[in-house]
């Protein structure tokens, strides 16, 4: 690694124009900066000492657990009061409503229910009835196998994992926003709070939920990939992404509640989240990587404070930073580093396809050699190890996003805390996912994708719960020569709710007026085919060719 200074900072460029050119343009600068203040910025140089850093003495390890039956039981019971509320509360249920047939949830069938949306993640159709057709070119057998059609919607429609609105009050009136799914929120972040110890490396960055609906607190950002959506704030493992604690934005709710109201909101959710992981742990020396949304000099003293070290990109008219840094004063060629310190604060700027500038309490401005492949050669060049450390370790969170998208369960919803309770949903799966092979690697057991630890979990959540009215399933028969010419005795039955079906030998939808119905089917043969009695009965059962 090559100590830059800034009197050597124009480094070797592929031509000598150029480096005439950076030459110029460092004279320049260094006459207008010579009469600016500041502000309590120096230059860095080779003889200045670095400060000490604290020592992180923490190891990352998965912990041991129980199942979260709990959990599954206390939605079950908010459901079931959901519902039967909702119920007593209509005078007259249509006749065929499924809702005339309601059974109270039970903790496996719940379960059941999870199992079945996460594996609806993995092969996505237009809506969730598309998984229960009878077509043989749709059918899926695993989910009619464990559900009927009806049952599903009746628990999908019917969940809620909030306590139900007393009578004479709106839940608005007795809720706020943040309740709808604090409850499961706060037990799951425990969760991961629990079964896991971190390396001293963590990044916090946002994620979008995507959804379009009417909230108040719904968030647009035109540069990101998911434009409209819900909020969240996460910190997060940054060496596997694991999700240590999150803050869902709720607006004004989510304002209020964070701790330090003297600073700004970007460097509260920072302090706020850091602080969740320490409270925990208790371990300092925690090396934290933000990106320039929250970076920021107060930001930096309060994390040195209590002994976390900052590495972040941060906006160059930020309050406080010498005016040297600044985007019009700052004046560099390519591949070019400019460094200040002030106390224990180190500011690195540096140059390729535009100017990034980080702050940091851990590296100082050394460089190291990189090397990037173009069409024509490869170019070799100097780049700061912060930037180098920063862009190794600030993924985290979108690792974990990247996992959750994967085979995510993200259905269109009116009711934005559903697509928040659905994500976090797989949040817990790919934070589960990592703990499985963190705990196979402590044992030198072979580890598992992402793919094979889905279908273990699906598996697992099923269970043995089955669909109780399940037919036998399968490609229905074109054939029915084994069926109607076997020589059995044949019953004729008629449809109890009068349904209609066009009869086997007489009706004929290729002629105009051709369809003939016929309310009575033939039992015996296993397509239940429609028949009209006597003649086509008769016919149908004695000949092969019966049209």
């Amino acid at each position: 690694m090559i100590v830059t200074q800034v009197s050597e900072a124009i480094l070797s460029d592929d031509s000598d124009d150029n480096q005439s050119s950076s030459s110029d343009v460092e004279d320049d600068g260094d006459d207008e900066m010579d009469n600016v203040d500041n502000d309590g910025w120096d230059l860095w140089g080779a003889n200045d000492h670095d400060f000490h850093h604290v020592p992180f003495r923490g190891t990352a390890a998965p912990h041991t657990g129980q199942k979260p039956d709990s959990l599954f039981l206390e939605i079950a019971t908010k459901t079931n009061r959901y519902i039967r509320q909702k119920i007593r509360k209509v005078t007259l249920l249509q006749k065929h409503s499924i809702w005339n047939w309601w059974e109270d949830d039970t903790t496996e069938e719940l379960m059941a229910f999870h199992g079945v949306i996460l594996n609806m993640g993995r092969r996505m159709k237009s809506t969730i009835k598309d998984f229960f057709l009878e077509q043989w070119l749709d059918s899926s057998r695993f989910y009619k196998d464990i559900f009927s059609r009806e049952r599903f919607l009746q628990i999908y429609w019917s969940l809620h994992v909030s306590p139900p609105p007393r009578d004479g009050t709106s839940n608005r009136q007795m809720q706020s926003q943040a309740s709808k799914v604090k409850h499961v929120i706060d037990y799951i972040e425990s969760k991961f709070l629990e079964f896991y110890s971190p390396l001293e490396y963590v990044c916090v960055d946002e994620s979008t939920v995507n959804f379009k609906g009417r909230v108040v607190f719904k968030m647009h950002n035109p540069q990101k990939p998911t434009k409209w959506g819900l909020r969240i704030y996460v910190i997060a493992d940054s060496t596997n992404g694991y999700v240590r604690g999150l803050i869902p934005y709720y607006g004004s709710v989510t304002t209020k509640s964070l701790i330090h109201p003297e600073l700004t909101f970007t460097s509260r959710i920072v302090l706020q989240l850091i602080n969740k992981v320490q409270s925990v742990t208790n371990e300092k020396g925690y090396h934290l990587y933000t990106d320039r949304f929250y970076t920021n000099l107060d930001l930096a003293r309060e994390l040195l404070q209590a002994n976390i070290h900052l590495t972040g990109t941060i906006i160059q008219t930020r309050k406080g930073l010498p005016k040297q840094m600044k985007r019009k004063a700052l004046k560099i060629k390519k591949h070019e580093v400019v460094a200040y310190r002030k106390e224990d604060k180190y500011l690195t700027s540096w140059k390729d396809k535009r100017v990034v500038t980080v702050l940091n309490i851990w590296h100082n401005p050394v460089t190291s050699e990189v090397s990037r492949k173009t069409a024509k050669k490869v170019k070799v060049f100097q780049k700061p190890v912060a930037v180098l450390d920063y862009t190794s370790k600030m993924g985290g969170v979108d690792r974990a996003d990247h996992y959750c998208l994967s085979y995510g369960f993200l259905k269109k919803s009116l009711k934005w805390w559903r697509k928040l309770y659905f994500w976090i949903l797989e949040i817990s799966l790919v934070n589960s996912f990592h703990l499985y092979n963190l705990n196979q690697q402590s044992k030198n057991l072979p580890t598992v994708s992402h793919l094979e630890f889905r279908k273990k979990i699906i598996v697992g959540l099923v269970g043995n719960v089955r669909n109780k009215i399940s037919r036998k399933r399968g490609r229905p028969s074109t054939n029915d020569t084994e069926d109607h010419l076997n020589g059995t005795l044949h019953l004729i039955r008629a449809h109890e709710r009068k349904v209609t079906k066009d009869c086997e030998v007489y009706s004929n939808r290729k002629v105009k007026g051709g369809r003939k119905e016929t309310s009575f089917y033939c039992n015996t043969c296993e397509r239940k085919p429609g028949l009209h009695p006597n003649k086509c009965f008769a016919i149908y059962h004695a000949e092969k060719k019966y049209r």
